[in-house]
């Protein structure tokens, strides 16, 4: 018969060596971490090192055989070896210059900016257990809703709801604004809102390419006459999403902006829809993004993890105008880290 002694002993150390694997997955999980981060930077500063090197040893050759000296095998490797250190060293610098977002608090609490929360990305792993047809992130909002690449989105829609119209738009172009703008107004379909998405970016028209579409009326058109919007949407079958789309112009001097029937369509599409989505160009690109996104009730920033530098969205936020009404989403947060949790108004 096994003493009370022992029993007691016994769950003590099942319980510290529970705690001890419990750190080494940790332990290990960080490292696996720490060098996929490591591996990204030495990715990005490939090409700043690459040019750096070739420049610091073409220069240490040129000053060696400017004074008339034979080059020696021992003295090309140590003017090899002296650039590469030079280029790995000015590399780990720029490295370190870099200021991403990379946490909530590495840019929304000490600066009062809203950050509603973060989408995981998308890797190959999660797109396999799409059907091969929907392995984009519509098709994993839309059929793995139990997925953490869905649940962001269906909270994002949650922090949205009472919002008329929203604009999502991004500093760069391919920080995922479309994406985000797109997934979210699927998740809020999903829950039951009646959600129209409007594709605001004449120029690279992401939004209706990715529909597979090519109309030869739009969203430019709607605005000439806004009583006639309905003549202009189009519905996706798969999600029951409604969107507005954009034909290719005429003419690129023709835009949203100077189209003085775009607040009245809003209003129309307001009237007849509790969620309005603008699809923007991006801020830093030309203006007209950041006017056509003062048109809404809340604009969202999208930022990419540990890549869009915080001055870009800094200065995004600032040429929207509406500091009280804009928030932050980041996109493409890497499996495994911790971004922090939704932040509502």
């Amino acid at each position: 018969m096994t003493s009370p002694v022992a029993e007691e002993r016994s769950h003590v150390d099942g319980a510290s060596a529970k705690r001890t694997r419990v750190r080494r997955r940790r332990t290990e999980r960080a490292g696996g971490l720490a060098l996929a981060r490591l591996a990204r930077a030495a990715k990005r500063q490939a090409v700043f090192v690459s040019a750096l090197w070739l420049l610091a040893s073409l220069a240490g050759l040129w000053f060696h055989t400017a004074g008339g000296a034979i080059l020696t095998i021992p003295a090309a490797a140590m003017h090899v070896g002296a650039a590469l250190g030079v280029a790995l060293i000015g590399g780990a610098i720029r490295e370190l210059g870099r200021n991403t977002i990379t946490s909530v608090s590495s840019f929304g609490k000490k600066r009062g900016n809203i950050v509603l929360g973060a989408a995981p990305l998308l890797t190959q792993r999660a797109l396999r257990q799409l059907p091969p047809d929907q392995r984009s992130p519509l098709g994993c909002v839309t059929y793995e809703p139990s997925s953490p690449f869905a649940g962001a989105f269906r909270d994002l829609q949650s922090a949205i709801t009472g919002d008329g119209v929203v604009a999502f738009i991004g500093a760069f172009t391919g920080d995922g604004a479309t994406t985000c703008a797109l997934c979210a107004a699927a998740s809020a379909t999903q829950q039951g809102r009646s959600v129209v998405i409007v594709d605001c970016d004449l120029r690279r028209r992401s939004l209706t390419r990715g529909f597979g579409l090519t109309p030869e009326l739009g969203v430019l058109e709607a605005c000439e006459q806004p009583e006639y919007w309905r003549d202009y949407v189009e519905e996706e079958h798969e999600t029951g999403l409604y969107f507005l789309p954009a034909a290719k112009p005429v003419s690129p001097w023709r835009t949203l902006i100077g189209q003085a029937g775009f607040p009245a369509l809003l209003n129309q599409l307001s009237e007849a829809y509790d969620l309005v989505v603008l699809d923007c160009p991006p801020a830093l690109g030309s203006a007209e993004g950041p006017v056509m996104a003062r048109f809404a009730q809340r604009a969202i920033v999208v930022a990419v993890w540990d890549e869009t530098p915080i001055g870009a969205v800094r200065h995004a936020m600032r040429t929207l105008r509406k500091p009280d009404s804009t928030s932050i989403f980041v996109n493409r947060v890497p499996p495994g880290y911790r971004f922090g949790r939704i932040r509502p108004d």
